[in-house]
């Protein structure tokens, strides 16, 4: 039986212009440089999603008017075979889960999946469902000639918590599952514990409790994260059900975010605050809080892994009380600049215009001449230079899947 969705929510097949999302440069997060959403709104219904804001212009109710974007495979094909250098496909996560309950029928994600095998690229995978157990044999698949990590966004262990402000998402119990049966496939796990809900999630001995969970699964890494709110729909929406359940706290919300920031984030004390217990915790618990090197080593352009890895050297630092926040922003500076030769590159149809770049990279690393880009601190070359040096030569079109 085909399924349908429930009384109450639309699924509603709309033709989109473009589906894959460019990135300015690869994520140090979650290491992706191309994502997508196939949806848009989400069924799950979180109270504090993101794409509840007014940007994503998402037309009706966020959960329960859910757009299909009916040609997005189609889209994704022609797009996939334009892409200017290598990076991870990024699924799920965003503001909508592409496995959500509409998956089920379309069978978008799976059908990404299967381009991402055909391409030979790396994927990475965030959702709150339980669905993409199905898809388990193509991540294995897609593991088998690249790399294919699974993430499940996870911010509580009280099933209780989840059920008020996740309504429609997968029990917790069946997220872990589906990262059990996937550490035993040998497929890469991680958890997202973001964002963790003040007063109601963020606790130190909450956050223990979550990173503990996690060690005891075996993840590969955890990403942790507070909450930001969004001036507008998505900050009423979720003081509204803070209002309902947590009255007591909503003088704390409205003070830590009375600053109304477009972005929506907190007061910065608030944050420091809870980067000391998600530091503590992951430490407790010999937990990675960025993706470990082998996972992405080779999968990204030379100039990319590096600048990655200069914001997981500082993370590394912070986590041991040192600040150096000149490795992040050098970090940037660095992609700021592979960003503006690959884009010249192209525009003259240079062939091979990454591995062009990557070449220059190298020359400019053992010229010493990497002082010159704009931005990059002249403290992080000594870290810059040693890390080219862990690095093999560079690899051909056809071996990263740019066929």
């Amino acid at each position: 039986m085909t399924p349908a969705p429930p009384p109450g929510v639309s699924w509603r097949e709309r033709p989109a212009r473009s589906i894959l999302r460019l990135q300015g440069s690869t994520d140090p997060w979650f290491v992706t440089r191309y994502g997508m959403n196939l949806y848009r709104g989400c069924q799950h219904g979180c109270w504090y999603c993101d794409g509840r804001a007014e940007k994503y212009r998402v037309e009706g109710d966020f959960a329960r008017d859910i757009a299909v974007k009916s040609n997005a495979l189609e889209l994704l094909e022609r797009e996939l075979s334009r892409l200017p250098e290598p990076g991870f496909l990024f699924l799920g996560g965003g503001v909508s889960d592409s496995w959500q309950p509409a998956e089920a029928r379309y069978g978008l994600a799976r059908g990404a999946l299967e381009l991402a095998l055909e391409r030979g690229l790396p994927v990475h995978l965030l959702t709150k469902s339980a669905l993409a157990e199905r898809d388990l044999d193509l991540l294995a698949a897609v593991d088998e000639r690249s790399r294919a990590i699974v993430a499940c966004s996870i911010m509580t262990t009280d099933e209780g918590i989840r059920e008020r402000y996740e309504p429609g998402a997968a029990p917790i119990e069946a997220r872990w599952a589906l990262l059990r049966r996937a550490k035993a496939l040998g497929l890469a796990t991680g958890l997202m514990a973001m964002p963790v809900l003040p007063g109601i999630s963020d606790q130190p001995e909450a956050i223990d409790a979550l990173l503990g969970r996690a060690a005891g699964e075996g993840v590969d890494f955890a990403l942790c994260g507070g909450l930001t709110l969004r001036p507008g729909i998505q900050k009423q929406a979720l003081l509204e059900q803070v209002r309902c359940h947590h009255p007591d706290l909503l003088p704390g919300y409205e003070q830590v975010y009375q600053q109304e920031r477009p972005s929506g984030g907190a007061d910065g004390r608030y944050y420091r605050r809870l980067e000391l217990r998600f530091f503590e915790a992951m430490q407790r618990h010999r937990l990675a809080g960025r993706l470990p090197r082998p996972l992405f080593t080779g999968l990204l352009p030379q100039y990319s892994e590096v600048a990655v890895l200069l914001e997981h050297r500082e993370h590394e630092l912070s986590a041991q009380r040192q600040r150096a926040p000149w490795l992040g922003r050098s970090g940037i500076a660095l992609q700021g600049w592979a960003r503006a030769e690959l884009s010249a590159l192209r525009r003259r149809r240079r062939p091979g215009a990454w591995q062009q770049l990557e070449q220059r990279f190298r020359e400019r690393v053992e010229r010493g001449s990497l002082a010159g880009i704009e931005g990059l601190d002249a403290r992080a070359l000594p870290e810059i230079e040693a890390l080219v040096s862990t690095l093999p030569a560079p690899r051909g079109q056809a071996q990263l899947g740019l066929l």
